[in-house]
């Protein structure tokens, strides 16, 4: 558990607070049973007084071998970058400039490869 400053991914600290390791920075009780395949999430939306955290369960989705960020990472700050915004055009917008074009289309609807998302007994 712990915390890395933004600069530290080469993330922009007016948009992006810090990152969270181990838990959720607001305290919620994460990750549970039904998250299974959750390894990080950002908090994106106006309302949060948390906005601009990126949380994360595992120091394991932070950094390359190269200390890089993962494409976890940069796909939890493309959220940031595009508040209220889901997996919608704006956020696909951003991870792309952010040199991750497969991402989005990983994230579109259509994809045929996507699995379908299971559900918690």
């Amino acid at each position: 558990m712990g915390w890395y400053r933004a600069q530290e991914f080469g993330f922009d600290p007016r948009v992006c607070r810090g990152v969270h390791v181990g838990s959720c920075v607001a305290g919620r009780r994460w990750p549970r049973q039904s998250d299974w395949d959750v390894e990080a999430h950002a908090h994106n939306v106006d309302y949060d007084p948390w906005q601009g955290w990126i949380c994360v369960a595992s120091e394991r989705s932070l950094f390359t071998a190269s200390r890089r960020p993962t494409r976890v990472m940069v796909h939890e700050y493309a959220h940031l970058l595009a508040p209220n915004s889901r997996h919608g055009a704006a956020w696909q917008e951003a991870v792309v400039a952010l040199g991750y074009p497969s991402e989005a289309e990983w994230h579109r609807p259509s994809h045929p490869r996507r699995p379908p998302r299971r559900r918690a007994a």
